[in-house]
């Protein structure tokens, strides 16, 4: 994938054509920008899109949220909002987005955030529609423990083999703190093995969830968050 297909819908024009600009001086393709939902409706049947840069406030009946629940989406999507109030992050947070863009936005905030979603999406490749015998990670991750493979829904996504044992390891610890030498036993055979490597692999495939599903114990381990805790965060 050498550039994104991307959606802009936003209810103001001139946001609209600004982030059309500057998403295709990135490099990658606009397909077009809604101002409606009708309209977001019609070009999301017409065009093969990989991510949708959606505001949340569309200043109609349906917000972006509702409107991306409505339409039973898979595809990425990045929004766009000047609301950070926990109501709205919350309905947000369980639609899995890329990430958030809050209004008003420099175009270096907009450049990372796409970089950070192009990076992600590279990472993420489609697989059958049956999957069997997957382990429950969170938030619609799937970890399949024979095939060491980790699904989001209907994706795959690309670890390396020490991003796949990582994640074993915390699986099989049933919500338990792991803790960082057995983690280095285990995946370096017991070879000597440099704080920056561990902290590495670690912020790796925290970067290939989407939601912080992965907490740390200062100096002790980490751990893989259970349902009960997910729902606290």
């Amino acid at each position: 994938m050498n550039n994104l297909n991307v959606l802009i819908i936003e209810d103001e024009s001139l946001v609209a054509m600004e982030l059309q600009v500057a998403i295709e001086n990135m490099g990658h393709r606009v397909v077009e920008y809604a101002t409606s939902v009708p309209m977001a409706k019609k070009f999301i049947e017409a065009f093969e899109i990989d991510l949708i840069l959606m505001d949340i406030n569309l200043n109609e009946r349906t917000n972006g949220i509702e409107l991306y629940k409505e339409l039973l989406l898979e595809t990425p999507i990045i929004y766009l909002t000047a609301y950070t109030d926990e109501k709205t992050m919350s309905q947000a947070i369980e639609t899995n987005p890329l990430g958030y863009l809050i209004k008003p936005h420099t175009e270096d905030e907009l450049k990372a955030i796409i970089k950070l979603a192009e990076y992600k999406i590279k990472n993420i490749e489609k697989v059958p529609q049956t999957v069997e015998a997957l382990v429950e990670v969170g938030k619609g991750y799937f970890f399949d423990m024979q095939e060491e493979q980790l699904f989001y829904r209907d994706l795959a996504v690309k670890l390396t083999m020490k991003e796949r044992g990582l994640l074993k390891i915390l699986i099989e610890a049933k919500g338990k703190i792991v803790k960082f030498d057995k983690i280095e036993q285990t995946l370096w055979n017991g070879e000597p093995v440099n704080n920056t490597s561990l902290r590495t692999l670690i912020y790796r495939v925290r970067s290939k969830l989407e939601h912080k599903l992965i907490e740390s114990e200062f100096n002790v381990g980490i751990k893989l968050l259970t349902k009960i805790e997910r729902k606290r965060v």
